[in-house]
Order: structure tokens, then C-alpha cells, then sequence
């Protein structure tokens, strides 16, 4: 060996234990904040709002669009009184638009 007496395998078993424990404190932390309970989902698993029994057989999409704040505010005052998602009220929102464009309403 040369001047220094590294062992480099040593020194990546300590790593990884490192990592391991602060992982698990992290989790530990993250289930005392929530009340003793938390659920861990894949990243590439897109969340799936809860939806009315004649919609749940039916695939969703995603839609992503921009509101002007007062109507992002008024939407999240609803939002707390009703105690929905907001993905839930903007679904209600479209399917009574779209009731009303084909003439249904």
C-alpha cells in the first residue's frame, strides 16, 4: 500500500450503512408526523383522485391547465368547505360544462 491506509471496501460498507440509518430515520420521522402511519408509492405511480362509482371502470388522464389566482382562490375555498380534492371539483366542473356544450343541460 502507499501512504495512506485506506480500505476502500471499509469505507463503503460504513457508507452504506450510513444511508441505511439515516433512511430509516427519515422514514421513522415521516411516520411520527403522520400520526404513526405513512404509505410509499413507486414515483412513476401518478397519484389516482377518487372518483364517482359510474367513473372508477372508466381510464382517466391527467389534464393540467392555468387558472387566474381569484379563480384558483375561490376554487380552494370550495375545496376546504367541501372537503374534496381540487381534481375532484375542476372533474365535476368539466363534466358540467361539457353536459351543458351538448346540449343536456
Amino acid at each position: 500500500m502507499g501512504k495512506n491506509n485506506w480500505n476502500l471496501q471499509d469505507m463503503q460498507e460504513t457508507l452504506v450503512k450510513d444511508t441505511e440509518q439515516r433512511i430509516e430515520q427519515g422514514f421513522e420521522s415521516i411516520k411520527n408526523e403522520n400520526g404513526g402511519s405513512f404509505v410509499v408509492k413507486p414515483a412513476t405511480e401518478a397519484p389516482v383522485p377518487p372518483m364517482k362509482d359510474e367513473q372508477q371502470a372508466e381510464p382517466t388522464k391527467g389534464v393540467q391547465t392555468y387558472i387566474p389566482m381569484s379563480m384558483y382562490r375561490r376554487l380552494n375555498d370550495i375545496k376546504l368547505t367541501r372537503g374534496e380534492t381540487i381534481a375532484n371539483l375542476v372533474a365535476e366542473a368539466v363534466a358540467l360544462w361539457l353536459d351543458v356544450q351538448e346540449g343536456k343541460l
